[in-house]
């Protein structure tokens, strides 16, 4: 069955709601939690307990909104419809979010945080399940998903620096953050909003991924993790990912403790989102040549090594962490990419197996795996941090140095390193794909006969 190929203009509609989210995520992580102890007065404590209540509620969410967007039917298909449900709500809940009424007493700024944080969270899974997992469908080429993904990764990426940069310009403008993050809110929210609708309105699901069957709910769960090529692919990403997001959370603690030049984290975090975009379209293009797997493989190696040599950090090497962090920021980009196109090869797997096309549950597995990967890095992170006596704001012995850079840089190589020896047990290749895909093609080809037999052979009434 020969299908037509994704115009650019359906890959960029499709790929520019990242944009959006990215920013309404990144604000979410790296400022709202600032905004409110500092700023509102909620007390750290009672903050960790909010961000918790959210990962638990992401672990029910995010698998039975796969599920039932699996079993969705309607005349706008399987996936869609969730756009229109989430667009406007995000928006609201979002601005809400960064707005608490005046004059709250603690207790009253908690309630309205969990509230706000949980819904939030809640109409993001209801639009970012269907969202993936849409991808996941719309092209059955194996080369063209990398195109497809590179292309969202792009924008989630560039969204991702607007979403850490833009705040503190709204702040700055406004002349503080209580009347420059609700402005933000607005903005953010409200241009997220119209690009999931421009994405709800161009893109249009494959009609034959849209009348696929599903199976019940823990069943769905069984099956899935039958499947050996996405339980392997399932652990590689998830601890590269793991490794990656240590980032994130001991970054100051480096600039801090161990560089000793704290002003230079703006430039580092830039130059590892620019490694990161510029880097996709080398990804998508060696993988074109020498394939997925040995791309990612590739990618990952490169990150054992450089994380390998960040060890080397000492006071004064802001230089090298900047290098550094574009060559890491690259890789992580070429995980992202692949990662998510590699899947998409292990869902036609899957329906070769079953009979049934099953992104949403696939999508919401992975999005936990996305979220569980950040939680797990910062637990770790700060676990070790305490566990090596670290003490906050003052000069740290050697043994707290080691600590830090063990953790920024030993660990992640580690799990690196570990992920490319997992990932040699993947099943799938571009000529297996190839296979599967010719089989599912003759599958459909054969049903499609016996449907047009089976309408000539009704006597005209």
């Amino acid at each position: 069955m020969n299908e037509a190929r994704l115009s650019t203009s359906q890959i960029v509609s499709y790929s520019l709601p990242a944009f959006g989210t990215a920013m309404v995520l990144l604000s979410v992580a790296v400022y709202l939690p600032n905004y409110y102890t500092d700023e509102l007065g909620l007390s750290a404590g009672m903050l960790s307990w909010v961000l918790m209540a959210g990962r638990l509620w992401d672990a029910v969410t995010d698998p039975v909104m796969g599920h039932i967007s699996d079993h969705t039917r309607s005349r706008w298909g399987r996936r869609r419809p969730y756009f229109l449900v989430a667009a406007v709500p995000l928006w609201i809940v979002f601005y809400v979010t960064w707005s608490p009424r005046s004059g709250l007493s603690p207790a009253g700024l908690f309630t309205h945080l969990l509230l706000c944080y949980l819904v939030l969270f809640t109409f993001w899974t209801i639009f970012w399940i269907p969202y993936i997992s849409l991808g996941m469908e719309l092209t059955t080429h194996y080369h063209e998903r990398t195109r497809l993904f590179g292309l969202r990764q792009g924008f989630y990426l560039l969204g991702t620096a607007v979403g850490m940069l833009a705040p503190e310009a709204f702040a700055k403008a406004a002349g503080g953050p209580k009347a420059g993050y609700p402005k933000m809110a607005f903005v953010f929210g409200g241009l997220c909003c119209v690009l999931i609708l421009a994405a709800f309105a161009r893109v249009r699901e494959r009609p034959e991924a849209a009348r696929a069957g599903s199976f019940p709910f823990f069943e769905g769960l069984r099956v899935t993790f039958r499947n050996r090529a996405f339980v392997v692919l399932m652990f590689t990403y998830l601890i590269a990912l793991i490794g990656g997001s240590f980032i994130a959370p001991l970054t100051l603690y480096v600039a801090k403790y161990v560089i000793k030049a704290r002003e230079v984290v703006p430039f580092v975090m830039l130059s590892y989102l620019a490694g990161s975009v510029v880097s996709i379209p080398i990804w998508v293009r060696m993988s074109s040549r020498i394939g997925k797997n040995r791309t990612w493989s590739t990618a990952m190696l490169l990150a054992t090594t450089v994380y390998a040599t960040s060890f080397y950090y000492h006071e004064g090497t802001w230089q090298l962490w900047i290098v550094l962090a574009a060559i890491v920021g690259a890789a992580n980009g070429c995980t992202m990419t692949l990662g998510a196109s590699i899947s998409a090869d292990v869902i036609d797997s899957d329906e070769l197996e079953t009979g049934r096309r099953r992104e949403g549950v696939f999508m919401g597995i992975w999005s936990f795996m996305d979220k569980a990967a950040i939680g797990i890095a910062i637990f770790v992170g700060m676990q070790g941090l305490e566990a090596v006596g670290y003490v906050p704001n003052q000069d740290q012995n050697e043994t707290v140095v080691f600590g830090i850079k063990f953790l920024y840089c030993i660990v992640p190589a580690v799990c690196h390193l570990a992920a490319v020896f997992i990932f040699q047990r993947f099943p799938i290749t571009a000529e297996v794909h190839a296979g599967i895909r010719a089989q599912l093609d003759a599958r459909a080809n054969a049903r499609a006969r016996e449907q047009l037999a089976a309408g000539s052979s009704i006597p005209p009434s």
